[in-house]
């Protein structure tokens, strides 16, 4: 079984309070859930209302697949227009 980490800094420019960044993280995180066979947290950066980490999980016994969703997953995040993304890095373990 190969399990893929993706962890994505997050910059969110239009945030001015965490109620703002609760409202954009949430709502990016039901769709990516919805789209995407992954578990999702946010992972760093809790009280700062204008940055996030987040951290997607998936799992298959191949690599091609855990790749692509965790591609598909950031090329989502980069096409958003609320958040700008800082750094990205993706592990299999």
């Amino acid at each position: 079984m190969l399990i893929g980490l993706l962890r994505v800094d997050l910059l969110l420019p239009g945030c001015y309070s965490l109620k703002d960044k609760r409202s954009i993280i949430k709502k990016h995180l039901f769709r990516i859930r919805k789209n995407y066979n992954v578990a999702v947290a946010e992972t760093d950066h809790n009280d700062i209302w204008n940055r996030a980490e987040l951290s997607f999980v998936t799992m298959n016994t191949l690599k091609e697949p855990v790749e692509n969703n965790l591609r598909k997953i950031l090329h989502e995040l980069d096409t958003a227009c609320d958040v700008q993304i800082l750094s990205e890095k993706i592990e299999l373990l």
